[in-house]
């Protein structure tokens, strides 16, 4: 009985510290820029979005894909600022915690989880393996670097590259490389980029045929176009209005 007693407030105890994971203090507000350029800034403990879409937050706050969730085409027209900062230095992943909470206080967010075969990309080592360099970052991030057609990780993680190839490719990218922990990594696709205007007509480079030429090459990994289990996020309901803060 005393140790059913142990494992009950043991449990708890986890439960509440699920619940407690929530931004100190947050600021959420209809974006007025009225332009479609974003900017989504982290630091520990600290996040800065500006004319952001609800589905891009609920993205980054879940880490999937925009073809994993399955929503109203509607929710893609408003756009907004959240300016959120927990009370200590949060790690990243802590902070996507503390960003569901806020999107279910805020915009009275109810989704459920569901699993379905559709067609994917399976991220994998490719012939001889890695080319990844660990980091001694143990929180950090995948991202474009500005002016450039290349993509840089620091502290990155291979579930983070995922989402990133995603969204060119148009279907979920799936990491099933085995690889844990966090990398340093450059993706440097200038060579694929079309120089100079488009012609008429002219079609740009075809994304999988860029990363399945890039990707073994630079990073030692490969894509497999497969049938897959994917997690998808189903909106039962949001409201666009939020909360006022």
């Amino acid at each position: 009985m005393r140790e059913l007693v142990q494992g009950t407030c043991f449990l708890m105890a986890l439960g509440s510290l699920g619940h407690s994971q929530a931004f100190e203090v947050a600021s959420v507000k209809v974006s007025r820029l009225g332009n479609t350029r974003q900017d989504f800034q982290s630091v520990p403990g600290s996040l800065t979005i500006r004319n952001v879409t609800l589905p891009t937050v609920i993205m980054w706050a879940y880490k999937v894909s925009k073809y994993q969730i399955a929503k109203a085409p509607d929710l893609d027209v408003d756009r907004y600022d959240i300016i959120a900062k927990a009370a200590g230095p949060a790690r990243t992943d802590e902070m996507r915690a503390m960003m569901q909470s806020l999107l279910v206080e805020r915009f009275k967010l109810a989704l459920h989880h569901e699993t379905r075969e559709m067609q994917a990309y399976a991220m994998v080592q490719a012939k001889g393996g890695s080319k990844l360099k660990k980091s001694d970052i143990d929180d950090g991030r995948v991202s474009p670097i500005e002016g450039k057609f290349v993509l840089g990780g620091k502290g990155g993680s291979l579930d983070q590259l995922a989402v990133f190839l995603g969204e060119p490719l148009g279907t979920p990218v799936i990491d099933m490389t085995g690889l844990k922990g966090r990398y340093d990594f450059t993706l440097d696709l200038t060579e694929f980029a079309v120089k100079g205007p488009r012609q008429p007509g002219e079609q740009g480079a075809d994304p999988v045929a860029v990363f399945q030429a890039a990707l073994p090459m630079q990073l030692g990994l490969k894509l497999e176009a497969r049938k897959l289990p994917v997690e998808v996020l189903i909106i039962d309901h949001v409201e666009k209005a939020p909360v006022e803060n």
